[in-house]
């Protein structure tokens, strides 16, 4: 059984630079480039490749303990990485497939009608020949996917570029990349692939082997003491000392943390790189671990469900009886920003919405959305779907909003998003006032405190006593998509939906007459059955 440690964390800091950084940085990647070789060609297991790197490089057994554990989990993110892009492009070849089909199935009809009466007009008959070439890039898009899908089914090695795929194809176009020569790009591609080194911690004084930190000295400061890799030892001798400084920010007792791990033995995990967009400065990040903190904000006090939309989330605040206490929207900026600006953003959103739940004492609670199928497919959805979806960081926001609630307690729900805008617009947009994010937020914090959603009276039907909820839900949310109601009209749904939905056809989505959407009296039945939806 494992060991539990407590609760994982990190601590970066700059350090002061040391000339043998360079070197063991260079040695080190190089060495682990190695152990990677070594267990895909060779299928060496970790212990085999420790001891290898030991007689092969002349390097103490911790240094080949930090290589070969790297090289395994390397190897291991590689394989989850082929099989979700596998996973992705079976998807993306369903998406096409399937519209392929409908095309096929749209041109046969025009056609049909074009050999009977011809093309009532040249844009009909341009738009009929657009459609074709689109047709025909579909099945070769479709041709080239199952190529690629069988090429990486079939290939067992496991292909990585250490230094980037980009900086390695500027070689082939040194101008176009700003080298004037060869030697320039070389420079460049062997200091990518070299700064940076690490050491797996353990469970002693240091917290380490070859890199342990002590406590805090008179002036401040924490020792970092390196004891280097024998080929390095001649010139450098055998240990150095370096130190670096921890300081707390954003409401993380970094320092109190790091005293923590050092006085109780923990193991510390040391990473020491180079950043390159911070003037080459030299950092060190400390993974070590913590007490759990015991969840102290519950649903006994309600919770803050939290609906994540396109340019905002809505955050609203339930109280244990199901009633809506407090309301907020948090805008954000997602178009046209970096992944690092992103980051900053949703950090600050997280923060934001845990110090409402730290005041009300509450839980917080999520949709458990994932849109990486709906992102396989969307060459196949429209330009806004797609934007949308490109611009949400739903994955950014889980891990923010998880990390922060374990860190202060706060007791995380995650729950079904079923139907949780279609409730939430149907039973309290129009009944509070509130937007459908706000709305959806309610529902979403209600499901959290397992409270049942009723659809209205007047939308039952006889034989829906003995059903459940959600298929009550899922015939309106049916009706709704089919008819393309707005959002907005339902503010209007007893007008909307009465006369509709307790119709004797709604379960087949079917109108004998048409039922105006705002005031719900009949239509003229000449009209289009879409002409008010």
């Amino acid at each position: 059984m494992v060991k539990s440690h407590g609760s994982l964390i990190g601590i970066e800091a700059k350090i002061e630079y040391h000339p043998v950084f360079e070197e063991l940085g260079a040695l080190y990647e190089s060495w682990k480039r190695s152990a990677i070789n070594w267990m895909q060609t060779e299928k060496l297991s970790e212990s085999s490749v420790e001891k290898r790197l030991q007689k092969k490089f002349n390097i103490q057994w911790a240094w080949a303990d930090s290589i070969a554990t790297e090289a395994r989990t390397c190897l291991n993110q590689l394989k989850t990485a082929k099989k979700n892009y596998i996973t992705k492009l079976e998807l993306q070849i369903q998406a096409k497939t399937t519209a392929t089909k409908k095309l096929i199935t749209k041109l046969e009809k025009t056609l049909k009608l074009a050999t009977k009466k011809g093309f009532p007009h040249t844009q009909s008959r341009n738009k009929f020949f657009h459609q074709l070439l689109g047709l025909k890039s579909k099945v070769q898009k479709i041709a080239s996917l199952k190529q690629k899908l069988k090429k990486l089914k079939n290939t067992e090695r496991l292909h990585i570029c250490f230094g980037s795929q980009k900086l390695f194809n500027a070689q082939h176009n040194l101008a176009e990349n700003g080298y004037k020569t060869r030697s320039g790009w070389s420079l460049d591609w062997r200091k990518k692939r070299s700064g940076r080194f690490l050491c797996v911690g353990k469970s002693q004084p240091g917290g380490g082997t070859m890199m342990k930190v002590f406590p805090l000295q008179e002036d401040g400061k924490y020792k970092l003491e390196i004891q280097l890799p024998r080929p390095l030892q001649d010139k450098y001798g055998q240990k150095i000392q370096l130190e670096f400084s921890v300081s707390d920010r954003n409401g993380r007792y970094r320092t109190t943390d790091l005293d923590y791990a050092i006085n109780s033995l923990k193991p510390i995990t040391i990473s020491i790189f180079r950043r390159e967009h911070k003037q080459d400065n030299w950092y060190i990040h400390l993974s070590t671990y913590v007490q759990e903190i015991p969840v102290v904000h519950t649903r006994k006090n309600g919770c803050l469900g939290i609906d994540f939309n396109a340019e905002s989330i809505s955050v609203t605040y339930v109280k244990w009886d199901g009633n809506i206490e407090y309301l907020e929207e948090i805008p954000y900026k997602w178009k046209n920003q970096t992944t690092g600006k992103r980051q900053a953003t949703m950090r600050n959103i997280v923060c934001q919405i845990v110090k409402l739940a730290e005041f009300f004492e509450c839980a917080i609670a999520v949709e458990s959305l994932d849109f990486s199928k709906k992102k396989s497919k969307m060459s196949e959805e429209g330009k806004v779907y797609n934007e949308m979806l490109s611009n949400l960081s739903t994955g950014m926001f889980r891990e923010a909003i998880l990390s922060r609630c374990r860190r202060f307690g706060v007791e995380l729900i995650k729950v079904n998003p079923a139907f949780t805008s279609v409730i939430g617009m149907i039973n309290y947009m129009p009944k509070y006032g509130l937007n459908s994010g706000t709305a959806a937020a309610l529902v979403i914090g209600r499901r959290a405190l397992k409270l049942s959603e009723k659809i209205p009276q007047c939308l039952l039907r006889p034989g829906d006593v003995n059903k459940h909820d959600w298929s009550h839900w899922r015939r309106v949310a049916s009706f709704i998509k089919l008819h393309r109601i707005q959002r907005t009209q339902l503010f209007q749904w007893r007008k909307a939906l009465e006369g509709i939905l307790t119709h004797s056809l709604w379960a087949e989505h079917q109108l004998s007459q048409q039922v105006h959407i705002e005031t719900g009296e009949p239509q003229n039945h000449l009209q289009s059955p879409m002409a008010n939806v």
